[in-house]
């Protein structure tokens, strides 16, 4: 039922499960490795595929750990709390960042916090996944709706980029799905469970080779689902079907990579993937320095495509190291209790047992906010 053989105690003291670190570990370094060859896509082939083929293991297997470590309990004031510094705070500095590494590098002044860029969008669409969490979940057929909605969405016209507002409701479904497996008893974890290592083994290259088939008809802005259906490249009755197709691949890849992915303690991946916030955030403001040298633009053979994928999957090493962990930390997991008024004298009423905020994203401490990105 999704356990793991070995646990590991982070850095507060709770165990935390080797599963789920390797997991988040590969979901960051699919998030990178895709932003990597996006500019190589059109030139080459197989990276074209290559990123079609795990778009999935990426945002979605983020959204849906993010779901697994979230609570269903109402919004209290040191959950919220949590919520704010730890995912809210983290998304304004590395705005803030963003848009210093943007006015150095020749461009205007532009704060993004309305309109989230590159990857942070995530952190954003995750401090409203959690603060609807509580109310979704006394909903009829929750997830059904989910789905539904990420469907509909899709013909509102005037639902985009502000507030990550699109990709907010088309990824939330992966979201609930993950929330679903915090019942470890559960149908949908126990049905997980039982399936055999070797048929998501055959279900995940079964997609795979389906992305091959399609390669040349498959457009990554469908996977990306931020963007109205009329604004999607096909007529607007495939809009649906398309959108359809789109999150029940995600869903099935992300459940697959569960059985695949080692339950116990792996060197280097288990360790990076405690550090998946920071592979997460981080990597687009490497990339925005090669865009501004245009390296990509001189990659012009085959040799150098795999050298680009090589050196991308080194980066996750590096982002992930502790050098750069402690560097970037004031950004990344800034210290945010200056913000938060003192507690409260303790009446068991603030917080409910169990209730944690923090498990959910991308990062390394817990409890505190990815993711990939514990991206887009």
């Amino acid at each position: 039922m999704l356990r793991q053989r070995h646990k590991t105690a982070g850095p507060t003291g709770t165990p935390r499960d080797p599963l789920w670190e390797n997991v988040r570990y590969i979901s960051a370094t699919v998030v990178l490795v895709g932003h990597a060859i996006t500019p190589l896509r059109d030139d080459f082939a197989a990276m074209h595929w290559l990123y079609n083929a795990t778009w999935q293991l990426g945002v979605p297997a983020f959204a849906l750990i993010s779901g697994r470590f979230s609570t269903a309990l109402p919004l209290t004031g040191r959950t919220a709390g949590r919520l704010l510094t730890g995912i809210g705070l983290p998304y304004l500095a590395i705005s803030l960042l963003t848009s210093l590494q943007i006015w150095l590098l020749g461009g205007e002044w532009n704060f993004f916090v309305a309109e989230p860029v590159a990857t942070l969008w995530f952190l954003l669409s995750l401090i409203f996944w959690k603060a609807a969490l509580p109310y979704v979940v006394v909903l009829r057929h929750p997830l059904l709706l989910s789905v539904a909605a990420a469907l509909l969405v899709g013909f509102a016209e005037d639902i985009g980029f502000a507030f990550s507002a699109s990709q907010t409701i088309t990824f939330f479904p992966f979201f609930f799905l993950g929330h679903l497996l915090r019942d470890r008893d559960g149908r949908l974890a126990t049905a997980v469970a039982a399936v055999p290592r070797g048929a998501a083994a055959v279900v995940s290259a079964a997609l795979a080779g389906g992305a091959w088939l399609v390669n040349d008809r498959l457009e990554p802005v469908w996977l990306a689902m931020k963007r109205p259906y009329s604004e999607e490249s096909f007529a607007l009755v495939w809009g649906v079907p398309v959108r359809a197709a789109v999150l029940l691949w995600g869903a099935v890849a992300a459940l697959a990579l569960l059985r695949l992915v080692p339950r116990r303690h792996v060197p280097l991946m288990t360790s990076l993937g405690t550090a998946g916030m920071f592979i997460y955030v981080l990597h687009p403001l490497v990339l925005r320095q090669l865009y501004h040298v245009d390296f990509f633009a001189r990659i012009d053979t085959g040799a150098e495509a795999a050298a680009v994928l090589a050196a991308a999957l080194a980066a996750t090493v590096v982002l992930g190291s502790r050098p750069v962990q402690a560097l970037t930390r004031p950004f990344v997991q800034p210290r945010g209790r200056w913000l938060l008024r003192p507690p409260e004298e303790p009446d068991g009423r603030d917080a409910p047992p169990g209730s944690r905020t923090g498990d959910a994203a991308p990062h390394a401490r817990e409890p505190a906010a990815p993711p990939a990105a514990r991206s887009g």
